[in-house]
């Protein structure tokens, strides 16, 4: 079903790309707007949320086992 789910979310968001292309008018703006020299700049601030939030995860999925490793006391003895 999953499957199912994602192959017609998949077709659907193929569907309505088109869609979203802008006009002849504002399109070649649009376009300089975004290859500009600071292209790299730009894509970075907006991927650097993404890499935040994916840190965030991991801090608060992996939290219980750094937490055992820093508070257990040493194994040799």
């Amino acid at each position: 079903m999953k499957a199912l789910t994602a192959g017609l979310l998949t077709a659907l968001f193929l569907l309505i790309g088109p869609v979203a292309l802008a006009c002849r008018v504002c399109r070649p703006k649009v376009q300089a707007a975004i290859h500009t020299p600071e292209y790299t700049v730009n894509l970075l601030t907006l991927l650097l949320p993404v890499g935040a939030l994916l840190l965030l995860a991991a801090v608060v999925f992996y939290a219980p086992i750094i937490k055992t490793r820093l508070t257990s006391s040493p194994a040799h003895g």
